[in-house]
């Protein structure tokens, strides 16, 4: 390693963990259970990707058809036997009609914040953001960027007298 990617490394906050498919580590987050593995992540998203068919009242079977595969292919898609790329992951989620955030939030809950609340709450907030209509999305645009202005703003960093 380079001083570079050392530098990286701690920046990132990322720690070395066993790749189950090679000799080298590879460096994560720690999530808030520890180093989630590859296949702790798989069935997550695989279990997610059940619900949202459940939720949609579709078969693996329709589902699948409108993938252009077969239920059997699908199903290890749910099962984790068989890994999504980024395309399918897309794919799934148009024919869905829900964001690729819906899929990959209970396999990575700490990439959307430092504790399991603050996670959760980012969560909410953007599920509430995705439902608004385009106005409405406009004018939280707009509130969003005044407040990003005020903490900026080096008026706001001394405290008022």
């Amino acid at each position: 390693m380079t001083a570079r990617t050392d530098a990286y490394i701690i920046e990132a906050g990322l720690e070395a963990a066993d790749d189950p498919k090679g000799e080298r580590p590879v460096y994560r987050r720690v999530g808030f259970d520890g180093i989630s593995t590859p296949k702790a992540m798989d069935e997550a998203i695989a279990g997610s990707l059940r619900r949202f068919r459940i939720e949609k009242d579709l078969s693996r079977a329709e589902l699948a058809l409108l993938l252009g595969s077969i239920e059997a292919v699908y199903g290890r898609y749910e099962r984790a036997v068989t890994k999504l790329h980024a395309t399918q992951v897309l794919h799934l989620c148009e024919v869905l009609g829900i964001y690729p955030d819906d899929l990959l939030f209970e396999a990575a809950p700490h990439l959307w914040g430092t504790t399991e609340e603050e996670a959760h709450e980012r969560r909410r907030v953007t599920k509430m953001v995705q439902a608004l209509p385009p106005e409405t999305l406009r004018t939280v645009g707009t509130l969003l960027d005044a407040i990003f202005a005020l903490q900026k703003s080096p008026e706001t960093s001394s405290p008022p007298l």
